[in-house]
């Protein structure tokens, strides 16, 4: 119980999301620096927009460019994302510009399509982590995080639908090789960012179908950190009158958990399903 509180507490830590955030932003800045702009393959996101517009208009840089679209994202998000979600988003969007500037070093890989992998999972792990922050990694993170929370729309998904019409838009401007070597990276990034995503919330459900309920309830309670919730129930068969245990644990703990039952009731039902999202309670919520 300390362990989960503790666990929420430092979710909401400043010091624990700049933490993430600023390595998020690392391997963000070494994805775009030491792998894709070796490759001049094309980014997704507001920044593939802004080499895009860059490549169309030859004026300004693209950093610029950068800057100039995602000030009406800002504004919006300001207004219907969360103040507190912007700030942190600035912090990070800012380390990854403060970082590029600095960072030089090129990954030795000359074949496009293993630059890719290596991209995708650099950029996808980058800012799965951001966005598991109170912040995210800037651009288009913003317009995403507000669809998965109205609409329930995967980050991921949406990430590589808007980029794909980006390397649309692009496949007039580069070459084809470069093109489909970027799709391969974004879709790479997408499916690793979603795997990051659910890596920091997975957890194991379980329900307990047992005619000692009660006695399984007090010894898990008395044995183990997680909480337990007691429903009542009957069998539809037999009509005995049973209780329904639920409970959040995760694969450490299953088989102690599993080998704690059937001590008390060697004919207790244990069913395990996979969970991907835990919030509220005694888990972290994250809110905007």
């Amino acid at each position: 119980m300390l362990q989960k509180t503790y666990n929420a507490k430092r979710a909401e830590a400043v010091w624990w999301n700049l933490l993430l955030l600023t390595t998020g932003a690392f391997l963000v800045t070494v994805c775009v620096k030491s792998v894709a702009s070796s490759h001049d393959m094309l980014m997704g996101g507001i920044l593939g927009v802004s080499l895009l517009t860059w490549h169309v208009t030859q004026m300004l840089e693209p950093l610029i460019w950068y800057v100039i679209i995602s000030i009406p994202i800002w504004i919006w998000g300001w207004f219907y994302v969360g103040r507190r979600f912007l700030l942190y988003t600035a912090y990070g969007t800012l380390v990854s510009m403060v970082l590029g500037f600095f960072w030089h070093y090129q990954i030795p890989v000359e074949n496009e399509i293993y630059a890719a992998v290596i991209g995708g999972v650099l950029h996808g792990t980058g800012a799965g982590i951001m966005l598991r922050t109170l912040g995210s990694a800037g651009g288009t993170d913003v317009v995403a995080v507000m669809l998965k929370a109205r609409w329930n729309i995967p980050i991921g998904q949406f990430s590589f639908a808007f980029n794909v019409l980006v390397f649309l838009a692009g496949s007039f401007l580069y070459k084809l090789d470069l093109i489909i070597a970027s799709v391969i990276m974004m879709f790479i990034s997408a499916n690793t960012l979603e795997y990051v995503l659910g890596l920091f919330n997975r957890r194991k459900m379980v329900l307990i179908i047992s005619e000692r309920g009660e006695e399984v309830c007090e010894a898990i309670l008395a044995t183990e950190r997680f909480g337990v919730t007691l429903l009542r129930g009957k069998g539809a068969y037999s009509g005995t009158d049973k209780e329904i245990l639920l409970t959040i644990t995760n694969n450490v703990a299953l088989k102690r958990l599993e080998n704690l039952v059937y001590s008390v009731d060697p004919r207790a039902l244990f069913v395990v399903e996979n969970t991907f999202y835990v919030s509220g309670g005694q888990f972290a919520r994250r809110d905007r």
